[in-house]
Order: C-alpha cells, then structure tokens, then sequence
C-alpha cells in the first residue's frame, strides 16, 4: 500500500464500538531500510517505543500468517491487549495486518524515503467490545496520538544510536 492509496474501514459487528480510524505520520532521518529493519524487530519495540509495555512475536518469520502479541498502556493506565498477524509485506516499502482482541481491525504501515528524511504513514481503524476503550471515545485520538508522538521521538532516538 502507498502513501496515496484508499483505506477501507473495518465494519463493526453488533457487539463492537463504532470504528476508531487513526492516521500518523512519522518522519526520521534514515534510510528506508534502516527504518525497516528496526520496525520488523518485533520483540525491540518496547525498548524504543514509550508506551508499549510488550511486543512478542510469535515467530521470527515476515510472512502472512506470522502474529505477535501486544500491549499498549495508555496514558491514563488502560491497557489494550492485542494480537498482529501479517497479511501481507512488501519489505521495505509496506505491511499490512489484522488485529484481534481489544482491538480488532486492520493496520497498514507504508515506508518511503525522500532524499536522507524516511516517512512512515501508520493507518490503523479498529473496533472493540470492551466498555472501558468505548468510554473513551472523546480522548482517544489524543491518547492515540500521545502513544504514537513517544514512538516517533523514541524511533529517532533509536536511529539515531545506530548510525553514531
């Protein structure tokens, strides 16, 4: 998927909330396969990544089907628990996953590099059964973006250390 091609939205079921639909934009300056190659590092994001407490992959491969289990703590101490599985991955320009658990949707995050600046387009629209997330509803594109604001400066920050 490229940065210019249409998202479809998840569609809820009975039980769900209404979609929750998230775009972010990550600039960092790095080469593309850089980028990638600390992206597809699963089991590190915790490291670089304020805000996500877990990331464990459940195996090493990049290959539709391959899942991880996550956990993002919010800032005001929600937890969401959720599995990744790959769709599909065109190393190093997109992936595309499912989501389940809290949080169940579709995500797709989009690489490219213009001169020495990488840009990563995250589109992530998700539902959720669970009551609490629901509630929150009129905070959640801030606590979203908190959480997404940590991974950007903490990728730079990583980045960084890697090319020094």
């Amino acid at each position: 998927m490229t940065h210019e091609q249409a998202h479809q939205h998840v569609r809820p079921r009975s039980d769900e909330s209404a979609y929750f639909h998230f775009e972010n934009r990550w600039r960092v300056n790095a080469s593309a396969a850089d980028v990638w190659t600390v992206l597809t590092e699963i089991r590190s994001w915790p490291q670089w990544w304020p805000g996500l407490s877990m990331a464990v992959p459940i195996d090493d491969t990049l290959v539709p089907g391959s899942r991880a289990d996550i956990q993002v703590d919010s800032p005001i101490g929600l937890k969401l628990r959720f599995g990744i599985e790959l769709e599909d991955a065109d190393p190093p320009n997109s992936v595309s996953f499912f989501a389940d658990g809290d949080l169940r949707g579709t995500g797709t995050w989009s690489v490219q590099q213009t001169g020495p600046i990488t840009t990563i387009l995250f589109v992530w629209c998700v539902t959720t059964r669970r009551r609490s997330i629901r509630m929150m509803r009129p905070v959640a594109s801030r606590m979203h973006s908190g959480v997404m604001r940590a991974g950007q400066q903490g990728l730079s920050r990583r980045m960084n250390r890697l090319v020094s």
